[in-house]
């Protein structure tokens, strides 16, 4: 049972690593939850219109069905193959002709198939309450909060050095901000309903990320290259625009639909091309349909993140400004090759350029709304203007000052 549990908690891990951020594998283990009352909310009611009840997948089912799928598949091909090779050349001709026969009923199972897939997916198709945008989740809330439990517990579980006391100042001071974040957004339903948690890991990695369910995590790294509170803000806004937007679930979602859309095709595959040829054909399909489809999804989501976090910044009075400034720092600091450099079309993140280019196209709206949220005024220093008047070498000197390089 312990072996089980272990590859059980394993295999969660890395399922949710593929389609949210290259999570630490570091363990820090200080939480504290933001206790928050639940009050009649008024604004942004979730918009979820089906005519027929949804099927909810538990979580665990959901996690292990993606291997059992993908390798049952694989086995099933090969086992028709070989199945095949050992029967007479008279009966391979029996069994052409029956199947000729008969090649209207596969494919119409192969339809039957196909539809009984499309009628799931309008079935689980939801308007999210933020961004209107629809979206396939097959999870409900309560399966939510068990999922992120399961995903906290196998973190908890596997990693068990690098803890950071919630005495530590970084500790104080992203709690704070958390707060700030929560109370200026306390309109929004999810954000009431969430049960936030903070953990502050140490590890040379310069990363953040939240798991399903609200619980953050962030490493001390990361507080090196973020300048001030008000770019602390809008990277800890983004994470919880991950969170309130269900994007975790929605990803393992999407992947589960694929495997299940690419079921037939790889059995195929491995029943009728020789082993070699059926792996490298296999890998090559993979391969195209992440460059093709995951990666731009996964890039997209944090576009979405971006613009949803960039709001719930600007209600809680950061100079949203620093938004841009923060990835331009990034964009500069790969430039110098202070950090590594990734070839935008196959990352699971935009470039840091596009990003500092797509939160400048949406800072007026944003800088609007922070208007109406009742904030006082910001400075007429521009940090943006101040951040490119430097030079390649200025911002050199500047960055070794501060000690990120």
């Amino acid at each position: 049972m312990n072996l089980w549990r272990n590859v059980t908690n394993q295999f969660v891990v890395c399922s949710i690593r593929n389609h949210h951020r290259t999570w630490l594998c570091k363990k820090s283990l200080i939480q504290d939850k933001i206790i928050h009352r639940k009050s009649q909310y008024l604004i942004l009611q979730k918009c979820d219109f089906r005519t027929t009840k949804s099927l909810c997948i538990p979580p665990i089912v959901a996690l292990l069905l993606r291997p059992v799928l993908r390798i049952s598949t694989l086995i099933m091909g090969r086992s028709i193959k070989r199945w095949w090779r050992r029967k007479p050349k008279k009966e391979k001709e029996e069994y052409k002709q029956w199947f000729k026969e008969r090649r209207n009923v596969f494919l119409g199972c192969f339809g039957l198939y196909g539809l009984i897939l499309v009628v799931y997916y309008i079935t689980h198709l939801e308007t999210d309450p933020l961004t209107q945008r629809s979206r396939f989740i097959i999870f409900n809330q309560e399966q939510e909060k068990k999922l992120g439990n399961m995903i906290l517990e196998a973190h908890l579980e596997t990693h068990k050095n690098d803890l950071v006391p919630k005495t530590h100042p970084a500790y104080k001071r992203l709690l704070r901000v958390i707060e700030k974040i929560f109370i200026a957004n306390k309109d929004l339903k999810f954000m009431r309903e969430t049960e936030w948690t903070l953990t502050v890991i140490s590890t040379p990695l310069t990363n953040s990320y939240v798991l399903p369910g609200g619980n953050i995590f962030i490493s001390l790294d990361i507080l090196k290259i973020i300048e001030n509170d008000d770019q602390l803000g809008i990277i800890l806004a983004h994470e919880m625009a991950h969170s309130l937007l269900l994007h975790s679930l929605e990803a393992l979602s999407d992947q589960l639909l694929w495997d299940f859309l690419i079921a037939i095709p790889v059995l195929l595959i491995w029943a009728l091309f020789p082993d070699l040829s059926a792996a490298i054909i296999h890998m090559i399909g993979e391969r195209i349909v992440n460059l093709i489809y995951n990666l731009p999804f996964s890039r997209d989501l944090e576009n979405e993140a971006d613009e949803v976090g960039l709001k719930l910044a600007a209600k809680a009075c950061f100079d949203i400004r620093e938004a841009v400034v923060f990835w331009a720092t990034m964009r500069t600091l790969t430039e110098m090759h202070t950090l590594p450099t990734e070839l935008p079309w196959i990352s699971t993140h935009p470039a840091h350029g596009d990003r500092e280019k797509n939160l400048n196209k949406a800072m007026t709206k944003a800088l609007e709304l922070r208007k109406n949220s009742g904030c006082s005024a910001l400075s007429t220093a521009d940090p943006r203007d101040k951040f490119y008047k430097r030079s390649t070498k200025e911002h050199e000197i500047y960055f070794k000052q501060r000690g990120i390089i």
